[in-house]
């Protein structure tokens, strides 16, 4: 390994948007538990209604490599997912956890260890480190047959969500001791690559001036900018529901006070796309008196 390491951060991020990858990250306790504990197999549903084949799907399962009892995978370590993804396609086989965290929240930072809260480090390792214990296996081999994906061939995948190990190294001439160290390309991306459903934006658009990035603020942020840039690509309906939001981000069950919380990071987030260009326009949609939805031009 060389003595000092130099990294350029991309500032691109590059999100693998198969179904895989919103499945996955989006069990509940008892499901994720009954996979990773084998009762049960998950089950990616491709296509609910081909015209010759009806439902399209396949099996998965998910198994713990780890010693450490794992929580289910969220949207927050979907996120963390893409930022590493996005290295690995920039051509940077290392990182650090201040690397991610800048690619979670668009801001700069001048090297690699640079500013880092001890709860956003905490956050960040602890997403890496389980995702490089989660192994997944599938046989997409049925769905790629059936839909032509990855030219019809056999594919069949057994490998770590995150492919890694830590070191301890030189990053732009700083020792860095949780140096993340990527050992092969996450095998969602090479399912997103074959089906051709990846999502790219500016980095730079989720620094949010004079906002927190907690772990809650920078999973909104992450997953309402997945959701707008899937909505301007497929020109889906332009709308994201309050109730979509604060499931996906885990925090459904909370008080009135987080939900409110949220309710204003997801406001100023859209504030900030508008004044980017990269919406038009946007509203807050009610139903009865509770706030409902978001509703955005583009």
């Amino acid at each position: 390994m060389d003595n000092n390491i130099q990294l350029y951060p991309n500032k691109k991020r590059i999100v693998p948007n198969c179904k895989i990858a919103k499945v996955i990250n989006n069990l509940d306790d008892t499901s994720f538990n009954n996979l990773i504990n084998g009762v049960n197999k998950g089950r990616i549903v491709e296509m609910k209604n081909h015209k010759k084949h009806g439902k399209v799907s396949s099996d998965y399962t998910i198994t713990n490599n780890s010693d450490d009892q794992s929580d289910p995978l969220s949207e927050f370590d979907r996120a963390v997912l893409s930022v590493c993804i996005s290295e690995w396609e920039a051509g940077n086989r290392h990182t650090t956890p201040a690397i991610i965290l800048r690619g979670l929240t668009g801001k700069n930072t001048k090297n690699g260890n640079g500013n880092l809260h001890k709860d956003q480090r905490a956050a960040i390792l602890h997403s890496v480190q389980k995702m490089m214990g989660l192994i997944i296996n599938i046989d997409l081999s049925n769905v790629n047959q059936k839909l032509n994906y990855n030219g019809g061939q056999v594919q069949k995948i057994t490998e770590a969500i995150l492919p890694c190990k830590h070191v301890s190294t030189s990053i732009n001439g700083q020792i860095v001791d949780d140096t993340i160290v990527f050992l092969d390309e996450s095998p969602i991306m090479k399912v997103a690559r074959d089906r051709k459903q990846i999502l790219t934006f500016d980095a730079e658009l989720l620094d949010i001036p004079n906002q927190n990035n907690t772990q809650m603020n920078i999973t909104i942020k992450n997953y309402a900018m997945c959701r707008v840039q899937e909505c301007i690509l497929h020109k889906l309906q332009p709308t994201i529901t309050f109730e979509d939001i604060f499931k996906k981000c885990r925090i459904d069950k909370a008080d009135n006070k987080t939900k409110l919380r949220a309710r204003e990071v997801l406001i100023k987030f859209f504030e900030h796309l508008k004044s980017k260009g990269v919406i038009s326009s946007f509203e807050l949609v009610k139903k009865s008196t509770a706030f409902y939805s978001i509703k955005f031009t583009f």
